[in-house]
């Protein structure tokens, strides 16, 4: 009985010990994780700040008052002007027509991966689709320079005439973001797809309905939250690209001549990461000010991007 009571208390001592190291390991794994979860979110402010604070310095100058109202950007003229309208413009035209391009395409290559494609056909395309995905930029603008503005400029000679380097512009951009883009919007549109469960296709199939009348009245409303995320990650990775849209761009400063024109598309043009990226190395004073204030811009359109996206996924048919 002696010996029993003495292996008794030896295992629960044992369990006792085990029972004190496992709440120390979760509390420190508890706060490790709150650690890096209250830097991330610091890391986050941090970026808002800096460019905000550094920004909003280049207001200070009166020659800065126009930035949002005029397209007009000459820091080294005897009157310098800081209107950065067409880089605006650049970025956001470029990004909502690459994107009105690619979300059909995405959405019907995904549904047809997902819902009718052989098993074969979707393990061949679904790998290539992710390797696709983290193809580096400076390639796909490189393939862009020597395959796509050669075809854009036959294409443009009778568009503008008068431009040079017709081909390179709005137009080449746009097509660049779309090659980008969809393998992303695709990889997220399937996985999307495939989170629906089961039971809502042969609900919708019991009911009556042809594979397409299930597709599009059940499917698709039920992935509506995942499917918008897909189209905003896209839409963030397009507006934020710089060097393959920069090698097609080939602007300076400025927007071309004859605005709002077919032919503004197969000019020389710009946008907000182009500018950035140009001209900010050799910057200072109030132009490396107004730099920094199109960063901000352009993180503050990403942040309406995310916004919207909460929205849609808020008025989701399935909850």
């Amino acid at each position: 009985m002696a010996a029993n009571s003495v292996n008794a208390q030896a295992s629960q001592d044992v369990r006792s010990v085990r029972t004190r190291r496992s709440r120390v390991s979760d509390q420190v794994a508890h706060s490790i994780f709150l650690v890096c979860a209250v830097l991330v979110v610091a890391i986050i402010f941090g970026v808002f700040i800096f460019l905000g604070f550094n920004g909003l310095k280049m207001f200070q100058d009166p020659a800065a008052k126009n930035f949002f109202t005029s397209s007009n950007w000459d820091p080294t003229a005897d009157s310098p002007s800081y209107g950065a309208l067409g880089f605006i413009l650049g970025s956001v035209v470029t990004t909502l027509l690459s994107i009105i391009i690619v979300t059909p395409l995405s959405f019907a290559m995904a549904l047809y991966l997902t819902e009718m494609a052989p098993k074969w056909v979707n393990n061949l395309l679904r790998p290539l689709i992710e390797i696709f995905t983290g193809m580096p930029s400076v390639i796909i603008g490189f393939l862009g320079l020597i395959v796509l503005v050669p075809w854009l400029t036959k294409i443009a000679a009778p568009i503008a005439p008068s431009a040079a380097n017709a081909g390179v512009g709005w137009g080449a951009a746009t097509l660049i973001l779309v090659v980008m883009v969809l393998p992303t919007v695709v990889s997220v549109s399937m996985d999307a797809l495939n989170a629906v469960p089961a039971n809502v296709r042969e609900a919708s199939l019991a009911l009556g309905s042809t594979r397409w009348q299930m597709m599009k009245s059940a499917v698709l409303p039920a992935a509506s939250a995942g499917l918008a995320t897909a189209v905003v990650l896209g839409m963030t990775r397009a507006i934020g690209e710089a060097l393959a849209v920069g090698m097609v761009l080939q602007g300076d400063t400025h927007l071309p001549n004859g605005p709002f024109s077919i032919g503004w598309f197969f000019q020389p043009n710009i946008n907000i990461t182009n500018g950035i990226l140009n001209y900010f190395s050799e910057a200072s004073g109030t132009e490396r000010n107004g730099y920094l204030m199109l960063g901000f811009v352009l993180l503050i359109i990403s942040f309406l991007f995310i916004c919207l996206s909460r929205y849609i996924a808020s008025r989701s048919v399935y909850k």
